[in-house]
């Protein structure tokens, strides 16, 4: 742990019609420090890891990030709190460039940096050999990375990611794993990243484990 945590659960619950998405969870993560949520697809990790990033809202148990508490202050927390790529809520538009991506991500936050400064950016996450590839020709692996590099963007104090084992093998999985534990150190940020295989949950700083209801 390095200090006092800048997220912290307790007891944090999400119930829909369909039954409970999570129950029960308690979660502390600090900066600097890199925490995994494992669990089986279903098991409700990704639903967990946008009520972190205050993009959903829990039904139950405390949450604070950042000194503020959700749901009540949802609107201060987005905005210190960068998101990796999530099916179906921020995916890119494949006709897109991964260069232009990454330049309109810094628009976003009042910053027009020339092309070259982009390009520096997208070379210190080690993506700039996709500058001029298309959303949808870059390989999955390729894609997570640029996930990660557009969720630190804003700079923000805390990152959230989902989906760094889709289509990809357990060697590449471990390398975008020790990528987000050098991010956490260098950019000290706290991130949560979400996670299937104990291998992965493993290599972090600590881990917090999801059963799917009934389990």
């Amino acid at each position: 742990m390095t200090g006092q945590p800048y997220m912290a659960a307790h007891g944090l619950e999400l119930k829909t019609l369909a039954g409970y998405a999570y129950k029960g969870v308690d979660l502390e993560a600090s900066r600097g420090e890199l925490v995994a949520v494992r669990g089986r697809n279903g098991s409700g990790k990704t639903a967990l890891l946008l009520t972190l990033a205050g993009r959903m809202k829990s039904t139950g148990g405390t949450l604070a990030v950042g000194g503020f508490e959700l749901p009540r202050q949802r609107a201060k927390v987005e905005r210190k709190v960068g998101l990796g790529i999530f099916a179906g809520l921020n995916e890119l538009q494949e006709s897109l460039t991964a260069v232009y991506a990454v330049g309109a991500e810094f628009e976003l936050f009042g910053r027009k940096p020339k092309r070259e400064q982009v390009l520096a950016y997208m070379r210190a996450w080690e993506i700039d050999d996709i500058a001029n590839v298309r959303i949808k020709d870059i390989s999955a692996e390729k894609m997570a990375q640029l996930g990660i590099a557009l969720a630190f963007v804003g700079e923000p104090e805390a990152v959230v990611i989902d989906d760094i084992e889709d289509q990809l093998t357990m060697s590449q999985s471990e390398g975008l794993m020790t990528m987000l534990h050098r991010a956490a150190r260098e950019q000290r940020a706290a991130i949560v990243v979400g996670v299937v295989e104990r291998g992965l949950a493993d290599m972090a700083d600590a881990k917090v484990f999801l059963a799917k209801e009934g389990e």
